[in-house]
Protein backbone atom coordinates (compact mmCIF):
# COMPACT_ATOMS: atom_id res chain seq x y z
CA UNK A 1 0.00 0.00 0.00
CA UNK A 2 1.36 3.65 -1.13
CA UNK A 3 1.72 6.02 2.39
CA UNK A 4 0.17 9.42 1.32
CA UNK A 5 1.15 11.78 3.74
CA UNK A 6 -0.92 14.57 2.48
CA UNK A 7 -3.73 13.09 3.81
CA UNK A 8 -6.40 15.34 5.05
CA UNK A 9 -7.26 15.15 9.15
CA UNK A 10 -10.51 16.70 10.40
CA UNK A 11 -9.51 20.09 12.50
CA UNK A 12 -10.59 20.31 16.09
CA UNK A 13 -13.91 22.59 15.39
CA UNK A 14 -15.12 19.54 12.91
CA UNK A 15 -14.31 16.74 15.53
CA UNK A 16 -16.71 19.26 17.97
CA UNK A 17 -19.37 20.07 15.83
CA UNK A 18 -19.36 15.89 14.97
CA UNK A 19 -19.47 14.49 18.35
CA UNK A 20 -22.56 17.25 19.13
CA UNK A 21 -24.09 15.57 16.35
CA UNK A 22 -23.68 12.09 17.58
CA UNK A 23 -24.72 13.35 21.28
CA UNK A 24 -27.78 14.73 19.96
CA UNK A 25 -29.03 11.15 18.64
CA UNK A 26 -29.42 9.46 21.83
CA UNK A 27 -27.85 6.23 21.29
CA UNK A 28 -25.37 3.95 19.10
CA UNK A 29 -28.32 1.32 18.23
CA UNK A 30 -29.00 2.67 14.75
CA UNK A 31 -28.53 1.61 11.49
CA UNK A 32 -27.35 -2.07 11.43
CA UNK A 33 -27.80 -1.94 15.40
CA UNK A 34 -31.03 -0.99 15.15
CA UNK A 35 -33.54 -2.95 18.14
CA UNK A 36 -30.92 -4.69 19.73
CA UNK A 37 -30.52 -5.71 23.25
CA UNK A 38 -26.71 -6.52 24.17
CA UNK A 39 -25.52 -7.92 27.55
CA UNK A 40 -22.33 -8.90 28.63
CA UNK A 41 -20.82 -11.74 30.96
CA UNK A 42 -17.64 -11.14 32.61
CA UNK A 43 -17.50 -14.96 33.12
CA UNK A 44 -13.79 -14.75 34.74
CA UNK A 45 -10.86 -13.03 34.99
CA UNK A 46 -8.74 -15.29 34.61
CA UNK A 47 -6.34 -15.56 31.33
CA UNK A 48 -3.49 -16.45 29.74
CA UNK A 49 -2.59 -13.48 28.29
CA UNK A 50 -1.92 -10.16 29.55
CA UNK A 51 -2.42 -7.98 26.41
CA UNK A 52 -0.25 -4.12 26.92
CA UNK A 53 -3.84 -2.44 25.95
CA UNK A 54 -5.60 -4.45 27.84
CA UNK A 55 -7.31 -2.74 31.02
CA UNK A 56 -9.45 -5.55 32.54
CA UNK A 57 -7.73 -6.70 36.29
CA UNK A 58 -7.20 -9.95 35.48
CA UNK A 59 -6.47 -12.32 38.26
CA UNK A 60 -3.56 -14.93 38.04
CA UNK A 61 -5.11 -17.87 38.01
CA UNK A 62 -8.95 -17.57 38.95
CA UNK A 63 -8.36 -18.21 42.18
CA UNK A 64 -8.39 -14.64 43.83
CA UNK A 65 -4.62 -13.41 43.55
CA UNK A 66 -4.65 -10.13 41.46
CA UNK A 67 -1.29 -9.21 39.43
CA UNK A 68 -0.43 -5.93 41.16
CA UNK A 69 -0.07 -7.35 43.95
CA UNK A 70 -3.37 -7.66 45.97
CA UNK A 71 -4.73 -10.57 48.01
CA UNK A 72 -8.53 -11.72 47.80
CA UNK A 73 -9.40 -13.63 50.56
CA UNK A 74 -12.74 -16.88 50.41
CA UNK A 75 -13.87 -17.49 53.14
CA UNK A 76 -17.03 -19.51 52.14
CA UNK A 77 -17.74 -22.12 49.75
CA UNK A 78 -19.03 -20.06 46.89
CA UNK A 79 -17.05 -19.79 43.68
CA UNK A 80 -13.71 -17.32 44.62
CA UNK A 81 -13.39 -13.46 43.28
CA UNK A 82 -12.62 -13.75 39.63
CA UNK A 83 -15.19 -16.82 38.64
CA UNK A 84 -18.74 -15.96 37.98
CA UNK A 85 -21.13 -18.49 39.36
CA UNK A 86 -23.56 -20.44 37.35
CA UNK A 87 -26.81 -18.81 39.25
CA UNK A 88 -25.27 -15.17 38.39
CA UNK A 89 -24.98 -16.17 34.84
CA UNK A 90 -28.67 -17.32 35.17
CA UNK A 91 -29.83 -14.56 36.84
CA UNK A 92 -27.84 -12.15 34.24
CA UNK A 93 -30.01 -14.00 31.34
CA UNK A 94 -33.51 -13.81 32.82
CA UNK A 95 -32.37 -9.72 32.93
CA UNK A 96 -31.47 -9.59 29.39
CA UNK A 97 -34.91 -11.57 28.58
CA UNK A 98 -36.26 -8.73 30.13
CA UNK A 99 -35.67 -6.47 27.36
CA UNK A 100 -38.61 -5.21 24.75
CA UNK A 101 -36.13 -5.55 21.49
CA UNK A 102 -36.71 -8.01 18.67
CA UNK A 103 -33.15 -9.20 19.01
CA UNK A 104 -31.12 -10.03 22.03
CA UNK A 105 -27.29 -10.78 21.73
CA UNK A 106 -25.03 -12.39 24.63
CA UNK A 107 -21.61 -11.80 24.92
CA UNK A 108 -19.13 -13.66 26.73
CA UNK A 109 -15.65 -11.85 27.78
CA UNK A 110 -13.05 -12.38 30.48
CA UNK A 111 -10.90 -13.11 31.29
CA UNK A 112 -10.56 -15.72 28.86
CA UNK A 113 -14.00 -16.60 28.81
CA UNK A 114 -12.80 -20.13 27.61
CA UNK A 115 -11.53 -20.94 30.69
CA UNK A 116 -14.98 -21.21 32.08
CA UNK A 117 -16.53 -23.52 29.17
CA UNK A 118 -19.06 -25.25 31.13
CA UNK A 119 -20.77 -21.45 31.95
CA UNK A 120 -20.58 -20.73 28.36
CA UNK A 121 -22.30 -23.75 27.47
CA UNK A 122 -24.98 -23.89 30.28
CA UNK A 123 -25.65 -20.30 29.30
CA UNK A 124 -25.92 -20.74 26.19
CA UNK A 125 -28.82 -23.87 26.59
CA UNK A 126 -30.29 -21.54 29.61
CA UNK A 127 -31.08 -18.45 26.71
CA UNK A 128 -31.56 -20.40 23.84
CA UNK A 129 -34.60 -22.53 25.79
CA UNK A 130 -35.85 -19.71 28.02
CA UNK A 131 -39.35 -19.00 28.21
CA UNK A 132 -39.33 -15.11 27.47
CA UNK A 133 -37.05 -15.78 24.38
CA UNK A 134 -40.39 -16.74 22.65
CA UNK A 135 -39.09 -16.17 18.64
CA UNK A 136 -36.87 -13.32 19.07
CA UNK A 137 -33.51 -13.76 17.37
CA UNK A 138 -30.52 -14.02 19.67
CA UNK A 139 -26.77 -14.42 19.11
CA UNK A 140 -24.33 -15.26 21.07
CA UNK A 141 -20.67 -13.70 20.37
CA UNK A 142 -17.41 -14.87 22.32
CA UNK A 143 -14.74 -12.69 22.83
CA UNK A 144 -11.37 -14.90 23.23
CA UNK A 145 -7.89 -14.82 22.58
CA UNK A 146 -8.22 -18.24 20.65
CA UNK A 147 -5.79 -20.57 23.06
CA UNK A 148 -9.02 -22.26 24.45
CA UNK A 149 -10.97 -22.80 20.93
CA UNK A 150 -10.41 -26.61 20.54
CA UNK A 151 -12.15 -28.63 18.01
CA UNK A 152 -14.35 -29.96 20.74
CA UNK A 153 -15.80 -26.27 21.16
CA UNK A 154 -15.57 -24.86 17.93
CA UNK A 155 -18.21 -28.10 17.04
CA UNK A 156 -20.38 -27.07 19.94
CA UNK A 157 -20.72 -23.41 19.46
CA UNK A 158 -21.58 -24.40 16.01
CA UNK A 159 -24.45 -25.90 17.02
CA UNK A 160 -25.86 -21.95 18.01
CA UNK A 161 -25.95 -18.81 16.04
CA UNK A 162 -22.49 -17.91 17.59
CA UNK A 163 -20.16 -14.92 16.48
CA UNK A 164 -16.25 -15.15 17.53
CA UNK A 165 -14.20 -12.00 18.27
CA UNK A 166 -10.92 -13.12 18.10
CA UNK A 167 -8.47 -10.71 19.50
CA UNK A 168 -5.16 -10.86 16.90
CA UNK A 169 -2.37 -8.70 16.19
CA UNK A 170 -1.11 -10.22 12.93
CA UNK A 171 2.84 -11.59 13.21
CA UNK A 172 4.57 -13.67 15.61
CA UNK A 173 6.50 -10.68 16.59
CA UNK A 174 3.90 -8.33 17.09
CA UNK A 175 1.72 -10.95 18.78
CA UNK A 176 4.55 -11.61 21.59
CA UNK A 177 5.27 -7.99 22.14
CA UNK A 178 1.75 -7.09 22.30
CA UNK A 179 0.17 -9.84 24.30
CA UNK A 180 2.95 -11.10 27.07
CA UNK A 181 1.75 -14.76 27.41
CA UNK A 182 1.56 -15.80 31.55
CA UNK A 183 0.15 -18.76 31.70
CA UNK A 184 1.54 -20.47 28.69
CA UNK A 185 5.08 -19.91 26.62
CA UNK A 186 5.64 -17.84 23.96
CA UNK A 187 5.61 -20.99 21.77
CA UNK A 188 2.32 -22.48 23.11
CA UNK A 189 0.44 -18.69 23.22
CA UNK A 190 1.70 -18.45 19.28
CA UNK A 191 1.15 -22.14 18.10
CA UNK A 192 -2.48 -21.90 20.11
CA UNK A 193 -3.23 -18.53 18.04
CA UNK A 194 -2.02 -20.14 14.82
CA UNK A 195 -4.28 -23.78 15.46
CA UNK A 196 -7.48 -21.80 16.61
CA UNK A 197 -7.19 -19.84 12.97
CA UNK A 198 -7.26 -22.75 11.25
CA UNK A 199 -9.86 -24.48 12.53
CA UNK A 200 -12.13 -21.65 12.32
CA UNK A 201 -11.37 -21.54 8.81
CA UNK A 202 -12.38 -24.87 8.09
CA UNK A 203 -15.76 -24.44 10.61
CA UNK A 204 -19.20 -23.35 9.42
CA UNK A 205 -18.50 -20.44 12.26
CA UNK A 206 -18.64 -16.88 11.77
CA UNK A 207 -15.82 -14.76 13.07
CA UNK A 208 -13.83 -11.95 12.85
CA UNK A 209 -9.81 -10.82 13.55
CA UNK A 210 -10.12 -7.84 15.79
CA UNK A 211 -7.20 -5.76 16.37
CA UNK A 212 -6.27 -3.19 18.68
CA UNK A 213 -3.39 -1.46 18.53
CA UNK A 214 -2.24 0.85 21.43
CA UNK A 215 -0.50 4.30 20.82
CA UNK A 216 2.66 2.62 20.42
CA UNK A 217 1.39 1.02 17.23
CA UNK A 218 -0.86 3.59 16.02
CA UNK A 219 1.46 3.58 12.39
CA UNK A 220 0.59 0.06 12.07
CA UNK A 221 -3.25 0.06 10.73
CA UNK A 222 -1.47 -1.20 7.45
CA UNK A 223 -0.07 -3.64 8.79
CA UNK A 224 -2.38 -5.47 10.52
CA UNK A 225 -5.12 -5.16 7.62
CA UNK A 226 -2.29 -6.65 5.18
CA UNK A 227 -1.58 -9.35 7.68
CA UNK A 228 -4.94 -10.34 7.56
CA UNK A 229 -5.78 -10.63 4.08
CA UNK A 230 -2.53 -12.68 3.38
CA UNK A 231 -3.41 -14.84 6.47
CA UNK A 232 -7.22 -14.79 4.44
CA UNK A 233 -9.13 -13.93 7.65
CA UNK A 234 -12.81 -13.67 6.23
CA UNK A 235 -13.23 -10.44 8.56
CA UNK A 236 -11.67 -7.85 9.95
CA UNK A 237 -12.14 -4.73 12.90
CA UNK A 238 -9.50 -1.99 13.53
CA UNK A 239 -9.59 -0.89 16.88
CA UNK A 240 -7.48 2.20 18.77
CA UNK A 241 -6.83 1.17 22.15
CA UNK A 242 -8.82 3.62 24.90
CA UNK A 243 -7.46 4.51 28.46
CA UNK A 244 -4.02 5.51 27.12
CA UNK A 245 -2.55 8.96 26.12
CA UNK A 246 -2.36 9.56 22.41
CA UNK A 247 -0.46 12.07 21.32
CA UNK A 248 -1.29 14.43 18.40
CA UNK A 249 1.23 12.79 16.39
CA UNK A 250 -0.15 9.15 17.21
CA UNK A 251 -3.34 10.44 16.59
CA UNK A 252 -2.92 11.53 12.92
CA UNK A 253 -0.79 8.30 12.45
CA UNK A 254 -4.09 6.50 13.21
CA UNK A 255 -6.36 8.43 10.99
CA UNK A 256 -3.79 8.59 8.24
CA UNK A 257 -3.38 5.03 8.40
CA UNK A 258 -7.63 4.26 8.58
CA UNK A 259 -8.42 6.52 5.51
CA UNK A 260 -5.16 4.64 3.80
CA UNK A 261 -6.89 1.37 4.82
CA UNK A 262 -10.42 2.16 4.01
CA UNK A 263 -9.25 3.43 -0.07
CA UNK A 264 -7.88 0.48 -0.10
CA UNK A 265 -10.26 -1.92 0.75
CA UNK A 266 -12.99 0.44 -1.26
CA UNK A 267 -10.46 -0.35 -4.47
CA UNK A 268 -9.79 -3.94 -3.98
CA UNK A 269 -11.49 -5.98 -0.77
CA UNK A 270 -9.53 -9.29 -1.58
CA UNK A 271 -12.82 -10.98 -0.02
CA UNK A 272 -12.17 -9.94 3.17
CA UNK A 273 -14.90 -8.06 5.42
CA UNK A 274 -14.21 -4.48 7.18
CA UNK A 275 -16.21 -3.51 9.62
CA UNK A 276 -14.87 -0.09 10.15
CA UNK A 277 -16.79 1.02 7.27
CA UNK A 278 -19.51 0.96 9.70
CA UNK A 279 -18.95 3.71 12.30
CA UNK A 280 -21.76 3.56 14.50
CA UNK A 281 -20.07 2.86 17.33
CA UNK A 282 -17.99 5.68 17.85
CA UNK A 283 -17.08 6.79 19.90
CA UNK A 284 -16.18 3.57 21.54
CA UNK A 285 -15.23 5.77 25.30
CA UNK A 286 -18.89 6.27 25.23
CA UNK A 287 -20.45 2.64 24.70
CA UNK A 288 -24.02 2.05 25.86
CA UNK A 289 -23.47 -2.02 26.33
CA UNK A 290 -24.37 -3.54 29.60
CA UNK A 291 -21.88 -5.50 31.07
CA UNK A 292 -22.28 -8.04 34.59
CA UNK A 293 -19.40 -8.47 36.88
CA UNK A 294 -18.08 -12.03 38.20
CA UNK A 295 -20.23 -11.04 41.19
CA UNK A 296 -23.53 -9.95 39.15
CA UNK A 297 -22.83 -6.18 40.05
CA UNK A 298 -24.07 -4.22 36.08
CA UNK A 299 -21.89 -1.47 35.03
CA UNK A 300 -22.12 0.42 31.20
CA UNK A 301 -18.85 -1.82 30.43
CA UNK A 302 -16.40 1.04 30.10
CA UNK A 303 -16.15 0.85 34.29
CA UNK A 304 -14.27 -2.65 33.51
CA UNK A 305 -12.85 -2.06 30.27
CA UNK A 306 -11.06 0.74 31.73
CA UNK A 307 -11.04 -0.19 35.20
CA UNK A 308 -7.14 -0.26 35.24
CA UNK A 309 -6.12 3.30 33.82
CA UNK A 310 -9.14 4.82 34.91
CA UNK A 311 -10.67 3.14 38.40
CA UNK A 312 -12.73 5.93 39.08
CA UNK A 313 -15.16 4.75 35.88
CA UNK A 314 -15.69 1.38 38.35
CA UNK A 315 -18.30 3.34 40.87
CA UNK A 316 -19.71 5.94 38.50
CA UNK A 317 -20.85 3.23 36.02
CA UNK A 318 -22.31 1.27 38.58
CA UNK A 319 -26.04 0.61 37.21
CA UNK A 320 -26.88 -1.41 40.02
CA UNK A 321 -26.70 -5.79 40.99
CA UNK A 322 -28.96 -8.60 39.60
CA UNK A 323 -30.28 -8.59 43.01
CA UNK A 324 -32.06 -5.72 43.23
CA UNK A 325 -34.58 -6.84 41.28
CA UNK A 326 -34.35 -5.27 37.70
CA UNK A 327 -38.23 -5.29 36.12
CA UNK A 328 -37.01 -4.18 33.28
CA UNK A 329 -33.62 -4.59 30.75
CA UNK A 330 -34.18 -0.95 28.74
CA UNK A 331 -34.06 1.48 31.40
CA UNK A 332 -31.08 0.72 32.16
CA UNK A 333 -29.23 1.91 29.67
CA UNK A 334 -27.85 5.61 29.62
CA UNK A 335 -27.77 8.29 26.49
CA UNK A 336 -24.71 9.07 24.64
CA UNK A 337 -25.37 12.93 26.69
CA UNK A 338 -25.29 10.82 29.85
CA UNK A 339 -22.39 8.48 29.76
CA UNK A 340 -20.32 11.68 27.81
CA UNK A 341 -21.21 13.76 31.04
CA UNK A 342 -20.53 10.94 33.32
CA UNK A 343 -17.72 10.29 31.87
CA UNK A 344 -15.94 13.86 32.04
CA UNK A 345 -17.75 14.41 35.49
CA UNK A 346 -15.08 11.28 37.14
CA UNK A 347 -12.13 13.64 37.61
CA UNK A 348 -11.12 17.00 37.93
CA UNK A 349 -10.71 19.11 34.37
CA UNK A 350 -7.50 19.90 34.81
CA UNK A 351 -6.66 16.08 35.55
CA UNK A 352 -4.18 13.53 33.24
CA UNK A 353 -7.59 11.15 33.27
CA UNK A 354 -9.79 13.76 32.16
CA UNK A 355 -7.86 14.35 29.51
CA UNK A 356 -7.13 10.75 28.44
CA UNK A 357 -11.10 10.59 28.76
CA UNK A 358 -11.54 14.06 26.65
CA UNK A 359 -9.01 12.93 24.02
CA UNK A 360 -10.23 9.35 23.78
CA UNK A 361 -13.62 10.61 23.25
CA UNK A 362 -12.08 13.11 20.55
CA UNK A 363 -10.08 10.04 18.61
CA UNK A 364 -13.04 8.26 18.21
CA UNK A 365 -15.11 11.14 16.80
CA UNK A 366 -12.08 11.84 14.34
CA UNK A 367 -12.52 7.92 13.33
CA UNK A 368 -16.18 8.13 12.96
CA UNK A 369 -15.44 11.70 10.53
CA UNK A 370 -12.89 10.12 8.55
CA UNK A 371 -14.85 7.40 7.74
CA UNK A 372 -17.54 8.80 6.25
CA UNK A 373 -15.76 11.47 4.83
CA UNK A 374 -13.97 8.89 2.74
CA UNK A 375 -17.47 7.44 2.39
CA UNK A 376 -18.78 10.62 0.78
CA UNK A 377 -15.55 11.08 -1.26
CA UNK A 378 -15.48 7.82 -2.97
CA UNK A 379 -19.44 8.28 -3.49
CA UNK A 380 -20.06 5.16 -1.17
CA UNK A 381 -23.08 6.55 0.81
Amino acid sequence: MTKNVSIALPKRPIIQRRLEQILQRGSVNLGEGAQIDRLLLMLTRSCELRCSYCMVRTTEDGRGTILDGTEVQTTDLRPPVGEMSLETVRKAIDFLMKSSRRKLELQFFGGEPTRRWDLISEAMDYAWHHPRRQDRFLEFHLTTNGLGLTAEHIAALEQRPVMILFSLDGSAKDHNHFRRPLLVSPEESWSGMEGAIERLKGSGLKWFMNATLPPAAADQLEVRYQWAREHEIPELQLNYAMGMWWSLEQEAAYLRGLQRVLRHHANDSGGMKLYNWRSDAEPVMLSEDLIVDVDGTLYQDGAIFLERSLPELKSSHRRGHLDDGFTDFDTKRWTLRELHDQALSCYPSDSKKWAIIEQNIMLGTAVDFVIHYVRKDLNLN
